[in-house]
This record gives structure tokens, sequence and C-alpha cells, in this order.
């Protein structure tokens, strides 16, 4: 999705006018931003001796996930926040096209529309529905969808919204990146509330990530829950939902998959360092419990340390 993220984003910027209405600029605010979609979790930078381990899952599986996370938003988006500056090819009262060829792949056309769903009068323009889609075509073939969306909101940073991105039409039309995963790939989202939230559904592994849904919560004050997949270097897989305060101190609770196949549940707290204060892991598959010979591990610390998170 490459090609139809970045490199469509960089063909709008060239392209871009600058012309818009006071009525292209509503349209244009209803769309999200990628900086929006984004997932935020404190990263600790200096790792002193830790006395249990260090609490790998979160000081790299949750930055290096978010950073997948945030890239793949990026990748795929990155069209959405050229639009916002470039000038429709079309307009009618309560819609908006762009209509472009794509210059990395001749042949193919690309539309992008964005359509003010008609509401009854006095509505709330709070919640003013919105429906965004890009197709393509290659030649005289009949266009396809790329990516759609359905935004509710008067602009994006306070609404909320779906965007779908359809990967195995990009891969029909040969506009795919390599590193594309099959099916469809879905991103929640909602600005409403005090907190952001985020859901990024991917049917298939790709991107650099492994199917599963991902989920991220944020807080004004930097707290916030993030639930996503890491593998450990043995190469053991870990669920895992999180809950962090603002400092990165943290706790979470995390289903394994050994590389035997054995599977089970693992808990583990973690103080401002990203050292672990508590383990819970009754298949011994962190290393302070993978030394000890069972069951003198599964428990390590103290549950007292693990602390309050929103």
């Amino acid at each position: 999705m490459r090609s139809v993220g970045k490199a469509l984003a960089a063909l709008f910027l060239l392209t871009a006018c600058g012309n818009l209405s006071n009525e292209d600029i509503a349209f244009a605010e209803a769309l999200p931003r990628t900086s929006d979609l984004h997932v935020s979790v404190p990263v600790q930078t200096a790792q002193p001796a830790c006395s249990l381990g260090e609490a790998s899952q979160w000081v790299v599986g949750a930055r290096d996930t978010g950073n997948k996370l945030n890239a793949a938003v990026d990748a795929v988006l990155g069209i959405v926040d050229a639009i916002r500056s470039a000038t429709p090819t079309s307009r009618q009262p309560d819609l908006r096209v762009w209509s472009f060829p794509d210059q990395r792949h001749p042949g193919v056309q690309i539309e992008a529309s964005l359509l003010r769903v008609a509401t009854p009068p006095g509505s709330d323009p709070a919640k003013q529905p919105w429906s965004f889609a890009i197709d393509a075509r290659r030649g005289s073939g009949p266009f396809v969808e790329i990516l759609y969306a359905y935004f509710v909101g008067g602009n994006a940073r306070a609404g909320q919204g779906l965007v779908g991105i359809e990967f195995d039409n990009s891969r029909a039309l040969q506009i795919n990146n390599p590193n594309d995963p099959t099916g469809v790939m879905m991103i929640h989202y909602d600005l409403t509330g005090v907190a952001r939230t985020l859901r990024v559904e991917l049917g298939a592994t790709g991107l650099g990530l492994a199917q599963f849904s991902y989920f991220f919560s944020g807080n004004p004050d930097g707290s916030g829950h993030f639930d996503y997949v890491f593998f450990d270097v043995p190469g053991n897989r870990f669920s895992l939902e999180t809950a962090f305060t603002a400092t990165g101190v943290g706790k979470a609770h995390m289903s394994v998959t050994t590389l035997q196949n054995n599977t089970g549940s693992l808990d583990e707290c973690w103080d401002t360092t990203g050292c672990l204060t508590y383990v819970l892991d009754p298949l011994s598959v962190t290393p302070i419990c993978s030394a000890i010979l069972p069951p003198l591990c599964p428990v390590q610390g103290n549950q007292s340390s693990c602390p309050s998170v929103p």
C-alpha cells in the first residue's frame, strides 16, 4: 500500500494548488489525521541492572509494535493527509472528488471522493456523518475500492470513524507493496472522549505485524492501555493486555504460546526504568523463571509493587 499512501501523497503535494474554498476546508477538516491515529506509549531509554530482569515485552515489544502500527497507519493513510490540502477536481454541494493518474503505475487511475451525508434540518453538527472512498482502475477496467471510510463529527479531531483498506484489490491492480498483508485492514478510532482510542484489526500477517486486533487507549496525562502481540528472542508468542502510567510504570496480563506449543498465562509488573517488580510465570518462559526449577518459580517479586493504573 505504500504506492497508494506515500507515493500518492507525494503526488498530491506536488499538484495541490491551495485554491480551497471555505466549504472545501470544511470537507477537509472531516478527514482524520494520521498523527491523531498514532500509538503513544512511555519508552524507557536508560536501563539499570534489574534484579528480576527487564520487562522486555514492554521495553522492547511495546516500542517496536507501536512504531510498526504508526508506520502502517502512515503508509495507508498518507494520501488522506495529502488530500486535505489538495484542490478537488470536481465539486457538488455535498461532494468533493479528486481524480488523477498514479504516476508510479502507468495506466492506473485513482479517484477519491468525500460525501457529506444528508441529515435532517437542525441536526447536531458534531454528529455530521461523512463517507469517504478511494477507488482505482487499470486502463479502461472497472474502478475497484482500495480504501473506504465512514466518519462522524464536525471535524476529525473530535470525531470517530472507521477506515478499511482492501489489500486484495490493490494486489489485483498490481499497485501493492510486497510487505502488504492479504484481506482487509480495519482502523477504528474515537476522539470524542477524554481518552483517545484506536483499534487496528489485521486479518493476516503483514506490514511487520502479526495477525491480531491491536488496541490503544491514551489519556491526556500520558497514561493508558495497549494490547498487542510480541515475539521474544526464543520465539515465544505473547498476546498482551497492558496498562501504564505517564511515567511508564505498568503491568500486563499475557497469553503465551511457547515454541513447544504449550499455552498459558503470565503476569508482570514493572517500574519507571522498565525493571520487573513482580512476575507470575507458571510456564517459566521469562529469564528469571526459566533458570529456576519448578515449583520455586512461578512467582517472583512482590505483587504489592504493581501500580494502580487507569
